[in-house]
This record gives structure tokens, sequence and C-alpha cells, in this order.
């Protein structure tokens, strides 16, 4: 085919030599992952930048049954510190007696008493409220832990969104462009209907992108700001991507020291124990009650100290059945213990697998585009010193390097659900922990 030579052609192709300048500029500060913030095209003058730290505070903040759990955990709190107290004494008065025709004080007996708890009661009761404590601060921590972990992928959704909007919009814009060329090369006899009908075909598939993905753009930005409270559109501040290092075995070891429910079952056992003890204890005779009083009557300026006391003698419930139970519950909170730990470590396994492969291929395919980006380069310069390509092939390799963009914010996005979902599994609100 035979190359023209028109003003227009010419004009048409140092267009899109500014194009795929800007576009391989762009290519460049994506593979950085940092620095300045993404496009946003929902993004207004006046909208305030925001950290995905300050999204977290503010979600965590506006969290109504994050509140709701944690005064949970504050009542609880405030229950344990009243167990574990033996009952106040009980004052007693009795014997009063006076002649009713004289008015002559006759006796009285003044005495308190002393209702003292069963050996190993106390213990047990506190442990018990202890285990209640940990059962509603599991909750919170957890709940806590998955609300940064969905607040996280949110805001990684609106960064892809808004990076694949704009990119859309570059597609649009080029496939307009690409139509507009051939419909003059199809009249110079340069180009078929055939390449006419295919860029329209084209033109229509990204502009049908590009609605479908301002769309997601908008829900995604609606869906932040509703669980945040921050505005529709705040302009977002991109951060890197940590990359893990650790292996499995030390990730399970940190995520035994910050899972919540490692403490919890410890408490558990704890309880088990002392129940055990108690029912232990109840075989030896204790005391029901202890009393002191003072008795004084007339005539006769009598008065005397009395200590009374109760006893429970075990003579007939032998508490058999408690005991051996106690001692089984005990074996079951410790096999409980186990399995907790082989569940965490499941979760972490599955996560941490997933996320070595979506990282492997994020790398790899990072890798792949600062090929196609040295290839760019290259064609652009053989274009400068011999102009060999045709206006259309121009923008196809535009196009190619919008793909390139897209599948890289789109990776980086699974790369970051991933990531978090790994915090999540390890009990982690960051990336701090693994780094001591």
């Amino acid at each position: 085919m035979s190359r023209l030579s028109s003003a227009d052609e010419i004009q048409t192709r140092k267009k899109s030599r500014q194009i795929i300048l800007a576009a391989i500029i762009s290519l460049q500060m994506l593979m950085g992952l940092s620095g300045t913030a993404a496009s946003q095209s929902d993004t207004g003058p006046e909208a305030a930048a925001v950290t995905e730290e300050q999204v977290i505070e503010a979600a965590l903040k506006l969290s109504k049954r994050l509140h709701s759990l944690a005064n949970n955990a504050d009542i609880a709190s405030q229950r344990l510190k009243s167990t574990g107290w033996m009952k106040n004494p009980e004052l007693r008065i009795s014997e009063i007696s006076t002649k009713y025709y004289t008015d002559e004080f006759e006796e009285l007996e003044v005495g308190l008493r002393f209702r003292l708890p069963q050996l190993g009661q106390l213990g047990e009761e506190k442990q018990q409220a202890q285990v209640d404590l940990w059962d509603y601060k599991v909750e919170e921590i957890r709940y806590r832990q998955e609300t940064i972990c969905q607040v996280r992928k949110k805001f990684a959704d609106v960064l892809m969104f808004d990076q694949l909007a704009e990119l859309a919009q570059k597609k649009a814009a080029k496939a307009d462009e690409r139509v507009y060329v051939i419909e003059q090369l199809v009249g110079q006899g340069s180009r078929s209907v055939i390449n006419l009908a295919k860029a329209k075909m084209w033109r229509a598939e990204t502009q049908n992108d590009l609605a479908r993905v301002r769309q997601n753009q908008k829900l995604a930005r609606r869906e932040l700001a509703k669980r945040s409270g921050i505005a529709v559109n705040a302009l977002l501040l991109p951060e890197e991507l940590p990359e893990v290092t650790l292996n499995l075995d030390e990730l399970v070891a940190i995520a035994v020291q910050n899972r919540p429910e490692i403490e919890y079952v410890q408490h558990r056992i704890a309880l088990a124990r002392q129940q055990k003890q108690f029912e232990y204890l109840k075989l030896i005779p204790w005391f029901n009650f202890v009393e002191v009083s003072y008795h004084a009557e007339k005539p006769g300026n009598e008065d005397w100290g009395e200590f009374r006391a109760g006893i429970n003698l075990p003579l007939f419930d032998w508490n058999l059945g408690n005991i051996k139970a106690t001692q089984l519950a005990m074996e079951n909170k410790e096999d409980e213990a186990e399995a907790v730990k082989e569940m965490i470590e499941d979760e972490i396994s599955s996560a941490y697998i997933i996320y070595r492969d979506l990282l492997l291929d994020w790398t790899n395919y990072r890798s792949s585009s600062a090929e196609l980006l040295a290839t760019a380069r290259a064609v652009l310069d053989t274009e400068k010193q011999h102009d060999i390509l045709m206006s259309d092939d121009l923008a196809e390799l535009e196009w190619t390097v919008y793909d390139m963009q897209s599948s890289l914010a789109e990776k980086r996005h699974e790369l970051a659900h991933t990531l978090f979902d790994l915090y999540f599994a390890l009990g982690i609100q960051d990336h701090g922990k693994l780094l001591k």
C-alpha cells in the first residue's frame, strides 16, 4: 500500500506522536506505584485530598456497630471489677423487748453475719467474668479489623476505577480520532470500508467501556463515602503496596500474638480449671456462715458476746458427676485451643498462597510492561527518523499501552485486596507488625 503525503496525514501523525509520548510518560508513573495521586474524573477542584489512614480513621469513628461492640466490652469490663469479692455482712438486730407499761429496756441482741462463699467460688466467678469480657472483646476487635480491611479494599476499588476511567476516556478519544483518520484515508483510497467498519466497532466498544467504568467509579466512590463519611469527590492519595517477605511460619507466630481468639481460648481453659477445682473443693467441709453478736438483757445487767457458725458437711452428695464433667470440659477446652490455632493457620496459609501467587503475577507483568515501554520508545524513535507508520497503526500502539496500563491497575487492585485479607488473617491493622 502506498504512503500518503497529504497535510492532514502529516498533522495526524504529529498529533499521534504527542499522544504516545504522553502515554509512555503515564506508564512510567504507574510502574512507580507511588508519588502523585491518580487522576480522578469525578474529583472537583475544591475536593480535599485524603490518605488511606485518614479514611480508615473516619470510618471507624462513623461505625455505629463498632461503637456498640465497644460499649458492650466496657460494660463487661465494669462487671469484672465487681466480681471476686465476698458479699457484705448482714446486720442482725433481734430480741428487742420493753415493758409496755414502764417503757423500760429489757433485752437486745446486735450482731454481724458473714455468709462465706464456698472454697474456690470467688475465683471461678472472677474467671467467668473474664471470659465474658473477652467474648465481647474478640467480637469488637475482629469487627474493627474487618472494618479496616473492607475500607482499605473500597479505597483500592476507587483508586482502580479512577484510573480505569481516565484510561477509558483516553481510549474513547483515540477511537474517535482513529475513525476520523480512517474516514479520510478511505476517501483517498488508502483504506477500505472494512477498516472503517472495524474502527467504528472499536469506538462503540470503547464508549461502552467508558460508560460502564464511570458507573462503577460512581458506585465505588458513593460506597466509600457512605462507609467513611468523606466527600464523594475527595481526592484519594495512593500509597505504595509493601511486600510481605516473611515466611509462613513467621506469619503464624505473628498471628498467635495478635489474634484475640488465642487469648480468649486461654481464658476459657483457665475457667475450666477453676471450675474443676471448685467442684473438688466442695468435698471439703466449709463454713456456710459466721456470726458474731453482742447480747444484753435486764434485770441483772447481764451481757455477753456470742459466736455462731454453720458448716456444710458433704455426707451424702460426693459431687462425683460434676468433678468428672469438669475434668472432661477442661480437656475439651485444651483441644479447642489447638483447633483454634489450626483454623488460624489454615486461614493464614490460604491468604498467603493467594497473595504470593498474585504478587508473582504482578511482578512479572510489571516487568513485561517495562519491555513494552522500551518497544514503544524504539517505535517512536524509528517513526521520528523514518516516518514509516500510518496514523491508525500508531493509534493501535497507543491502545496497547492503555490496555497495559489498565491491566496494571487491575492487577495492583487484586494484589491490594489479597494483602488486606492477609492482614485480617494475621489479626494486624497495618504492615508495622511485620517489620518488627
